[in-house]
């Protein structure tokens, strides 16, 4: 089926464009690679697989009351959460003219009272995140692939997450780089053995982090978990759910 151009524009930071086929409406930024993407038809479907892998830490809290997401893109799991949870969602990006095209073509409601959208630059030192936050999901691309973020900013949302706070970020294992110094980054504040699911087929690996060592009872309880979520929420982590990697064995 024929690709439709739906919006085209440039901002400070390159081009934009939101495109629709097969059914399937896709935010891009002047390359081929989606950087969101939703089916109108099925709104309860998250269409990205690895945007179902970053369900996992809502299970995995027993009462995630704030989401944190850095990354917007088109506001999907924004959209996501705010209808199938009960948690606040503050939400972060570069890019100031992407709020108005989620509102246009990926159903936000950029006025819901439980989502707080703000347009900074996350490795500005000038930068404060949103605090406290019981669970962060990052997702930060561009046009050139992952987002090295600086030590500062990482050390900041750490400061950032609750006791008991989970962190939760999609990598891709074709800039392995990257992923070393996001793990490197990331283990200097919370325990090194993060839980990993690998989404099959593709180059994503989302990896989930918190203070304490992750123990099979914790797994047990998020299973537990799944059972009160929303049907859509619940089918995500559920699907998800079985690409977690085994556990490593406790360090002693």
């Amino acid at each position: 089926m024929k690709t439709q151009v739906l919006e085209r524009l440039n901002d400070a930071h390159g081009p934009i464009e939101v495109i629709e086929q097969d059914g399937e409406v896709a935010l891009q930024f002047g390359n081929h690679t989606s950087q969101s993407a939703w089916r109108p038809k099925q709104p309860e479907q998250l269409c990205f697989a690895y945007y179902r892998a970053m369900m996992i830490p809502l299970a995995l809290h027993p009462h995630p009351a704030r989401i944190g997401l850095l990354g917007f893109g088109g506001g999907v799991l924004a959209k996501f959460l705010l209808e199938h949870t009960e948690s606040s969602i503050h939400a972060v990006d570069l890019r100031p003219a992407l709020g108005p095209i989620a509102a246009r073509h990926f159903g936000l409601d950029l006025d819901h009272p439980r989502l707080d959208l703000r347009f900074a630059d996350v490795s500005s030192p000038d930068w404060e995140p949103p605090a406290p936050l019981d669970v962060v999901l990052i997702d930060l691309f561009d046009q050139d692939g992952m987002i090295r973020l600086p030590n500062e900013t990482v050390a900041r949302l750490a400061e950032t997450v609750a006791p008991g706070g989970i962190i939760c970020l999609n990598l891709w294992r074709n800039h392995m780089p990257a992923v070393v110094e996001a793990h490197r980054q990331l283990s200097a504040h919370f325990h090194p053995d993060a839980l990993v699911a690998h989404v099959p087929d593709k180059l994503n690996t989302v990896m989930t982090y918190r203070r304490e060592a992750w123990r099979p009872e914790d797994l047990e309880n998020g299973l537990r978990r799944l059972t009160k979520e929303s049907a859509p929420l619940r089918r995500a982590q559920a699907q998800a759910w079985q690409w977690l990697q085994p556990l490593r064995a406790q360090r002693r």
